[in-house]
């Protein structure tokens, strides 16, 4: 059944039980459009290729900087990952009647209010709104750990397109029926940045005393190699809803994905090279990294991860297939 409103969306998903007839119901005709809002994130990254004999060591150079998350109600451990969240948005009706103090009171602080032509309107541009999104979102979480934003060059901000991705696992699988609820259509960024600009934010991060309720325990300085491991390490002693680690694991796999996007282009797109990296990948892991689950919680297959990948589906067939090709424990 399709439904109307919002309203009465969320009412019959708050009395159907968390999993798959939830997920019937909210991938029904145009449900999930009434409950769908933006997301967007940023994976910072700085480094060159070398040279040498395997590709971890030609890799060896390229650093991802991320957070590790806190559950801002628990206090624990939530996963790793970029910078981001979800987009703030504006009650149309409720905009209108405001008065031009009160529009401006909502800039930065809403991600589609933007100043045109000298007037404060509401956008629904996404492009416009995606990079606010981000912007703001940096803002916030640096503001945390008592840090500034102002080293980032957002004119560098770059998309990395994965058309059709959802993140509904919050609303599908934990949402208990209180407070509002999205299904998330995640944008991710991709930002440069210079080693030493990395370094001193993660330097002057560890003397800053970490806020109440922080929804970031660190920020931290990976290398790229070792975070295209950070996906399936189920069974660590503080763990996300799927059992995987709460404390080395991407808690999204989109975000995760981004390490191998980015791993692929700097590799340009090689399948074989991607091949022998998954292999060196697999020699220094127990677990399964599996592309197939992580695309299926995006609601996509691995032809989708092998397009963003720019590689051909027999490669990504052999890539999924070194990586399950032997037993372990979920």
């Amino acid at each position: 059944m399709e439904y109307q409103t919002k309203e009465d969306l969320l009412e019959v998903l708050r009395q159907t039980p968390q999993g798959t007839e939830r997920q019937k119901i909210l991938y029904r005709g145009h449900n999930r459009k009434l409950v769908e809002n933006s997301g967007a994130n940023v994976t910072f990254y700085c480094g060159k290729m070398r040279e040498g004999l395997t590709v971890k060591e030609k890799l060896s150079s390229i650093f991802l900087f991320l957070i590790a998350r806190l559950n801002p109600k628990t206090g624990k451990n939530d996963g790793i990952g970029a910078l981001g969240g979800l987009a703030e948005r504006t009650n149309k009706s409720q905009f209108e009647q405001m008065t031009e103090q009160q529009k401006q009171n909502l800039l930065g602080l809403k991600d589609d209010v933007i100043l045109q032509n000298n007037h404060l309107v509401l956008t629904t541009d996404i492009n416009i709104i995606r990079q606010n999104n981000v912007k703001r979102e940096l803002r916030e979480e640096f503001k945390n750990i008592g840090l500034s934003s102002d080293l980032i060059d957002f004119e560098q901000l770059k998309l990395v397109d994965m058309p059709g991705i959802c993140d509904d696992n919050y609303l599908i699988n934990i949402w208990n029926g209180e407070g509002d609820v999205f299904a998330v259509t995640p944008y991710c960024h991709i930002l440069q940045l210079d080693e030493k600009i990395l370094d001193s934010l993660v330097k002057s991060s560890q003397k800053t005393v970490q806020q109440k309720n922080s929804e970031v325990a660190r920020f931290f300085k990976i290398p790229l190699f070792d975070a295209l491991k950070c996906y399936g390490n189920y069974g660590d002693k503080v763990q996300l809803e799927d059992g995987r680690s709460a404390i080395e694991d991407y808690r999204y796999p989109h975000e995760w994905l981004i390490s191998w996007i980015l791993a692929a282009h700097l590799l340009e797109n090689k399948a074989a090279d991607l091949l022998t990296l998954m292999s060196e990948v697999r020699q220094e892991t127990s677990y399964n990294i599996d592309f197939q689950k992580a695309a299926e919680k995006m609601r996509q297959d691995l032809k989708y991860v092998a397009e963003l990948l720019k590689i051909d589906e027999k490669s990504m067939l052999k890539i999924q297939q070194m990586n399950t090709s032997f037993n372990v424990r979920y």
